[in-house]
């Protein structure tokens, strides 16, 4: 090589370089090349291209129907004078333009036509030079992958953030889920505190009672006496109107354009620490969102050129931020008309009776159920 193709190689492995800072999983093609204003001859190209492949700072690609150039660092490429034979070159080379999806064993034997003996010696001595390491995806456990050492397989073939020791970690997941949907309800929502003074529509004094203090068995297994055996001392209780107090979450008004953001979303578990030590991008957390849209829990809402989420049929929902989608008390349970009306629940049904301490006529019960 003269002097002259020595240095126009040099200016182009070096446009690359720069092309690369832009761009760290570009590929380039013949035009490519040719575009990085260093020679525009393809006889000249061709040349230098050549002796870059040899030096391994080229790795030969396809890329949509043709041939395309991957570039390699020096420092990796100076690992292939560390190879001793051929087989090692032909093995590392297929593992090394695989990335960081990795390369399947079979696939390897297949590729460079290998003895099962040959192949084993060639990677066991890869990896007992630490070039190449042994990983298992999660599409399938019984798969022998090789991946370089010095990278990590992608989240496609580990599962990423979901996967612990090839596993899905379903407990993590509901407990994302959780902190997702209480993003959701809380800045898609509003808390009411409902307030009203709750007493009797028809304040009638009961005739009969029970007896404050009383004491014996008999009148603990009756609890009941006729007018003539209650005396002066007798005193009625007749419990006071209370406060009832009824919160409940509910819809913010239409027009809203401040709904939770995948990417507002994604900044609320961070500050949360609860995925500490788990990288969560924005795809990882739209994957947990998608999810709970499916299973009606939430739903989009687009504000402009952005899509916010909202929680679905919100006044059914548990008001509490801390209950978990997949739990039973997420949603209001569901009643008819015998479990609705106050005597299908009422609390001190044993006491009622007309002319008691709680009846019909005078049930706070009944005027909250009414009202």
């Amino acid at each position: 090589m003269d002097e002259q193709t020595s240095l126009l190689k040099t200016q182009l492995y070096a446009a690359c370089e720069d092309a690369l800072t832009r761009d760290p999983d570009r590929v380039f093609t013949q035009n490519e090349l040719m575009g990085l204003d260093v020679v525009q001859d393809a006889k000249m190209l061709l040349q230098l291209i050549i002796p870059l492949q040899k030096e391994k700072l080229f790795a030969p690609v396809q890329f949509e129907g043709g041939t395309a150039w991957r570039l390699r660092s020096e420092a990796e490429a100076a690992k292939y004078k560390l190879l001793t034979s051929h087989d090692q070159v032909l093995v590392y080379d297929i593992i090394d333009t695989a990335g960081s999806e990795g390369a399947w064993q079979q696939d390897i034997k297949r590729r460079v036509n290998l003895q099962d003996n040959a192949l084993r010696k060639a990677l066991k001595e890869l990896e007992t030079k630490r070039l190449i390491a042994q990983f298992t995806t999660v599409e399938n456990i019984s798969k022998k992958m090789w991946i370089k050492a010095n990278i990590k397989p992608s989240a496609r073939t580990t599962g990423g953030p979901w996967y612990t020791d090839q596993y899905l970690d379903e407990a993590f997941i509901m407990v994302l889920q959780g902190v997702v949907m209480s993003l959701i309800k809380d800045r898609g929502s509003y808390l009411s505190h409902g307030d009203r003074q709750s007493g009797s529509m028809s304040p009638v004094l009961p005739k009969k009672g029970v007896i404050n203090g009383a004491t014996s068995e008999a009148a603990l297994k009756s609890k009941k006496r006729s007018a003539d055996a209650m005396s002066k001392e007798d005193v009625v209780s007749v419990p006071p109107p209370k406060k009832v107090w009824k919160t409940v979450r509910l819809p913010l008004p239409a027009g809203y354009v401040d709904y939770p953001t995948t990417e507002a979303i994604t900044a609320g578990i961070k500050e949360s620490g609860v995925a500490k030590g788990q990288p969560l991008k924005q795809e990882h957390v739209q994957e947990l969102i998608d999810v709970l849209v499916w299973d009606n829990c939430v739903e989009e809402v687009k504000m402009g050129d952005r899509i916010g989420y909202r929680a679905v049929r919100i006044t059914k929902q548990n008001p509490s931020l801390s209950v978990r989608p997949d739990s039973e008390d997420f949603w209001e349970p569901r009643g008819n008309g015998l479990t609705t009306v106050p005597c299908g629940r009422c609390p001190v049904f044993e006491l009622c009776e007309e002319g008691g301490p709680v009846w019909a006529g005078g049930c706070e019960y009944f005027d909250q159920w009414l009202a």
